[in-house]
């Protein structure tokens, strides 16, 4: 009897161990959709940036597939060919106009394919047809572009230094020039004053004559000497003159040069506002990367301890259900104030407001206890509003709840990633007497242990 019981038992760990296996095996395709209706088409990307065949396919962030094959070019010229299967059911989204991109997960995580839904005017695509391929973003383009920037720059500023060192030198040129002119003609200006003082002499000789009725006026006019002597002072004159324009119209057009909208001075310029620009948006996705890192399941865990991830992400609604407090050994001490202690009207709208000087005083009172816990704790300025609408109960509780917050952190040189500010409307359950609240609560919320009693 022992001997069938026996093959009776290993029998059935057999069928168990296949039906276990069967069922690993089914679970395992369904993830990886193995079972789902397929179809394929293509795109090309000059680079793929550690894009691998199996990796994933997404459409509109949504897991769609996965790369089957990915052919070299054969030429330089040519792009890589990337085969990938989308699953039949994301088909509708997936059309002629949409677009691939390689994305990578997080900051640290593999790369993937995203395909971009296309627009309701577009058919959708067809198997085996070629989507378009977005080159990828790579950071050492960006360190490149900027690398040329600068070097650009500093031939600019190098054209530049030359083309003024050169424009100075011929205004000083210039300057010489007309230092000697004046100079040479130092003598011949004496002797026009000279000549000038015997004219007054002989004009007033020849008034006399002409009122004495002598023919002095005749031989004045037919002087020949004289009149040679005015012709050279003359052409003289013209010519300082002439000089004198070419120096002005010289250092004008250098001038005009240098601010023109092609002149070295806007094309450096330009070329500082680019590279600028360029290095905003790389800023711009390395916040993004850290903002994944902070949900990495490596670190996250500080910020669920703590209750949030981002002060400014926390809305009224989780406030309200103690995010801050939840799980944890905190609690909240809170100090409540009026509007009419701490704000007064700052326009001609009765929405705008500003701080009062006894405001800034008890504010400056309220928080001085905690200042020193502040460091292991967070503040937030709660703001109530009760006149008005719904929409502009939360608008001047917002208000009022930032421009206490901006006086504290000002004030104080508060964390501003633990300093908060929380619309609240007309919802003040707790509030002194549980009675409709307008104006602001200051909630400081520290570890238990932390806390003081107030006097």
């Amino acid at each position: 009897m022992a001997g069938p019981a026996r093959l009776v038992g290993v029998g059935v760990f057999v069928v168990a161990g296949l039906l276990l296996f069967s069922l690993g095996l089914f679970l395992i395709g369904d993830r990886q959709m193995a079972f789902a209706t397929k179809f394929t088409v293509y795109t090309e990307f000059t680079k793929i940036t550690g894009l691998q065949p199996g990796a994933v396919v997404r459409v509109s962030g949504a897991k769609a597939g996965t790369i089957t094959q990915i052919v070299p070019p054969n030429t330089p010229s040519e792009k890589f060919r990337v085969q990938l299967e989308v699953i039949e059911s994301l088909h509708q989204l997936v059309r002629t106009d949409s677009v691939a991109t390689i994305e990578t997960e997080g900051l640290m995580g593999g790369s993937y394919l995203g395909l971009s839904a296309g627009t309701d005017a577009a058919a959708p695509v067809g198997p085996n047809a070629t989507l378009l391929g977005k080159e990828p973003f790579d950071i050492a383009d960006l360190m490149q572009q900027m690398g040329d920037t600068i070097t650009r720059v500093n031939a600019t500023i190098d054209d530049l230094k030359a083309g003024v060192e050169g424009t100075v030198a011929s205004v000083g040129h210039t300057v010489n020039n007309a230092d000697a002119l004046i100079t040479d003609l130092r003598p011949d200006l004496t002797r026009l004053v000279a000549s000038a003082a015997s004219i007054t002499s002989d004009a007033a000789q020849i008034a006399e004559g002409i009122r004495s009725g002598k023919g002095s006026l005749g031989k004045f006019v037919n002087d020949d000497e004289l009149h040679d002597r005015v012709a050279v002072i003359a052409e003289k004159a013209e010519d300082i003159a002439t000089r004198t324009r070419l120096v002005i119209e010289n250092a004008r057009g250098a001038l005009e040069g240098l601010q023109s909208k092609d002149g070295p001075i806007q094309g450096m310029t330009a070329s500082v506002a680019q590279t600028m620009a360029d290095a905003q948006m790389a800023m711009a996705g390395f916040a993004e990367n850290m903002d994944a890192l902070k949900r990495n399941f490596l670190v996250r865990g500080f910020f669920n301890r703590r209750g949030f991830f981002d002060l400014a992400q926390l809305s009224p609604a989780d406030y309200r259900q103690g995010a801050l407090t939840k799980g944890s050994d905190r609690r909240v001490v809170r100090a409540w104030q009026r509007s009419d202690v701490l704000f007064e009207p700052d326009g001609d709208r009765p929405a705008d407001e500003r701080l009062t000087g006894p405001g800034s005083v008890w504010l400056d009172s309220a928080i001085a206890p905690y200042l020193e816990h502040l460091a292991s704790g967070v503040v937030i300025v709660e703001g109530y509003a009760q006149p008005g609408t719904p929409g502009e109960q939360y608008l001047r509780s917002r208000a009022r709840a930032l421009i206490v917050r901006d006086y504290l952190v000002g004030r104080f040189l508060l964390d501003p990633q633990t300093t908060g500010a929380m619309p609240l409307s007309a919802d003040s359950p707790e509030s002194p007497g549980k009675a409709p609240w307008d104006g602001v609560a200051l909630a400081v919320v520290l570890p238990r242990n932390a806390l003081s009693p107030r006097k």
